[in-house]
């Protein structure tokens, strides 16, 4: 079974329904030959907690509950929606993990929740290298940083695994079931990453810990660091 993404169309508005689906027939037997050749500790299914699979497989919940949140909201400026229309409307295609690497601007949208109902937040740096191994994450600049693994899911997307920190304190890695933290400061993050068309990447955070129902990550083009 793997988690994958798919986009509405245009009735659907710009609400991305994240689903659990499995392949059927010789594409199945494909990718589970695949899967069976990555070794266990590669696998985000032997790493993620319970909690944060539920997240996941709550996540169409968590959009069509922010997105009804902030269509209510009031003070919302023209550009702010538009900017999250631009990526989540935005196609994924085929991921290419070369072209994930290095820095990046990003910036943190937030939606839906008790306080703005949408919040789209300045550029800050952002970068993916490869570090034991596995692809990692960064979001380097900001009071609100954090780190993690991300990991092979599907063609269309890669599963971040990440712990938050705050300004200059240091990284930490991601939670196990047993070391899991409910405190909201430092409860571990999961999100699913898509490379878009147009060459930018998102990051799909359902159920985050603080302030919204749903939170995304863009990332600018390649090379548009703000550092």
């Amino acid at each position: 079974m793997r988690f994958k993404a798919r986009t509405l169309g245009a009735g659907a508005g710009f609400l991305a329904a994240l689903i659990w689906a499995t392949a059927s027939g010789p594409a199945r037997a494909q990718e589970e030959a695949a899967q069976r050749s990555i070794p266990d500790e590669y696998r985000w299914e032997n790493v993620i907690t319970d909690f944060d699979k539920s997240r996941l497989e709550r996540a169409d919940e968590a959009l069509a509950l922010g997105n009804e949140e902030a269509a209510a909201a009031d003070g919302v400026s023209y550009d702010d929606r538009l900017a999250l229309k631009s990526v989540m409307d935005a196609k994924a295609v085929p991921v290419d993990d070369s072209h994930l690497l290095g820095w990046r601007g990003c910036r943190m949208i937030k939606v839906g929740g008790r306080f703005a109902g949408l919040a789209v937040y300045p550029f800050f740096d952002c970068r993916i290298t490869v570090v034991d191994g596995f692809l990692f994450f960064e979001k380097r600049s900001g009071s609100q940083r954090m780190s993690g693994r991300l990991y092979q899911n599907d063609a269309l997307s890669r599963i971040l695994l990440a712990a938050p920190t705050y300004n200059d304190a240091p990284q930490r890695p991601y939670m196990s079931e047993a070391d899991e933290n409910t405190d909201p400061q430092i409860q571990n993050a999961v999100g699913v990453l898509n490379q878009l068309e147009d060459g930018r990447l998102r990051i799909l955070f359902p159920w985050p810990a603080l302030e919204a129902s749903y939170t995304v990550l863009v990332f600018d083009f390649p090379g548009d660091a703000v550092h």
